[in-house]
């Protein structure tokens, strides 16, 4: 079956007391809440290139890219996905400049975020990302 790619992005910055990790609210006609980035992937490209676009288009940053070796399949309403996990670190000050896509930002804690994020997958890449961190 033809899946269509998505890119699932957890944005995280150093601290002097560890991580941070980047947390999107979506508006209420999207479904509301605390996300990472997620996108689709446009025809052709890879999903390495959604994940640094999604990343970009969403917040205004840049970093570096670490595929986090989590895949998660869907059914969508009019075809199904396969989403690839990815962590993304900025730098220490940097700040988002969001997108329509998205309402609020907040920076968290490993624990708050955690605490946060409602969906099994975006928890079980937050968990890969945070696991990663050097």
């Amino acid at each position: 079956m033809n899946r269509r790619l998505k890119a699932l992005v957890w944005i995280l910055r150093p601290t002097a007391r560890g991580p941070e990790v980047l947390l999107l609210r979506r508006p209420q006609r999207r479904g509301g809440g605390w996300h990472p980035v997620t996108g689709k992937g446009d025809t052709g490209e890879g999903v390495s290139e959604t994940a640094s676009r999604e990343a970009f288009e969403e917040t205004g940053l840049r970093g570096e890219l670490e595929e986090l070796g989590l895949r998660h399949q869907f059914a969508g309403n009019k075809r199904d996905f396969e989403e690839h996990a990815f962590s993304m670190r900025v730098l220490a000050f940097a700040e988002p400049r969001l997108s329509d896509e998205h309402v609020a930002h907040r920076w968290a804690g490993p624990d708050d975020a955690l605490a946060t994020v409602i969906w099994p997958n975006h928890r079980e890449a937050l968990i890969l990302a945070l696991g990663r961190w050097r």
